[in-house]
């Protein structure tokens, strides 16, 4: 496999997940981590599904700091 066909193979497995993580965060996560989403319309969140996808990784690590942090509180 050529150089530029395994950067196109890392580049798609990354989107492909990012795509996959939209869809748990907009039920569950969008709300943890940013609060003022939480009356977001659905013109909203449709206008911010690429950044999502591409900042996956971060709004993840976020997301999981948010929960680490309320289940301390419990």
């Amino acid at each position: 496999m050529s150089i530029a066909g395994i950067i196109l193979l890392f580049v798609s497995v990354y989107l492909l997940t990012g795509v996959l993580f939209v869809i748990p965060f907009f039920w569950k996560g969008i709300s943890k981590v940013d609060e003022g989403s939480k009356n977001g319309s659905i013109g909203f969140r449709i206008i911010i599904i690429p950044g999502v996808i591409v900042f996956w990784p971060l709004l993840l690590n976020k997301w999981r700091k948010i929960i680490a942090a309320e289940n301390k509180l419990k």
